[in-house]
């Protein structure tokens, strides 16, 4: 098979699993918005509530404490998915090829750091359950929250798999379309964008 036919088959099955994927991290992405939603006005009826009724919600702090874990994590991998994690592009001048490069080194030390995550988020999940860990208040349990840390980095180890399959391709495929990385910006494209 030519080259063009392996760039093309693989393009083809690495817009499938981006496809998949994407559902998944919009549908956590959806729930992390929900909860900020939910927070910012359980916030405010709390403030409403102490100043204007002198009342307050039972177990505020410990509800917003496990609540904090859906917002902090479930984006993630939408966020990686679509490049707008925090970062400082030094190769925006460079070569597309090098950079693609970079890319790959970046996403594989990434890859690494989040599986040790995940073993280690995983065993804390599994120590709460166990021991039956809850909040110091209201005694909320806590591992429903603690679920949600290997949940979500799970979910971006999957969108980092898919990057580095992705970035093999365009290192092996330079001239073929980008499929399952974030597009690279060029120079002129942030400048005209800044503008």
């Amino acid at each position: 098979m030519p080259a063009d036919g392996h760039a093309y088959s693989s393009a083809v099955l690495l817009r499938r699993a981006d496809a998949l994927l994407s559902h998944a991290e919009d549908g956590l992405n959806l729930i992390a918005a929900l909860a900020i939603f939910f927070l910012m006005f359980v916030g405010v009826a709390q403030i409403v509530g102490r100043t204007v009724f002198d009342f307050a919600i039972y177990g505020y702090i410990d509800w917003m404490e496990q609540a904090s874990a859906l917002f902090a994590f479930l984006g993630i991998a939408y966020a990686q998915r679509l490049g707008s994690h925090i970062g400082m592009d030094l190769t925006m001048g460079w070569r597309p090829s090098i950079r693609w490069k970079i890319e790959l080194f970046g996403v594989a030390v990434a890859i690494a750091i989040i599986t040790v995550l995940i073993y280690a988020s995983f065993t804390n999940f599994l120590r709460a359950w166990s021991i039956g860990d809850s909040t110091m208040d209201i005694q909320l349990p806590t591992w429903p929250a603690k679920l949600m840390v290997p949940l979500a980095l799970s979910v971006l180890w999957l969108r980092l798999s898919l990057q580095i399959c992705g970035y093999l391709r365009m290192i092996a495929y330079p001239d073929a379309e980008p499929v399952g990385v974030p597009q690279l910006i060029t120079l002129e494209t942030q400048v005209k964008d800044e503008i």
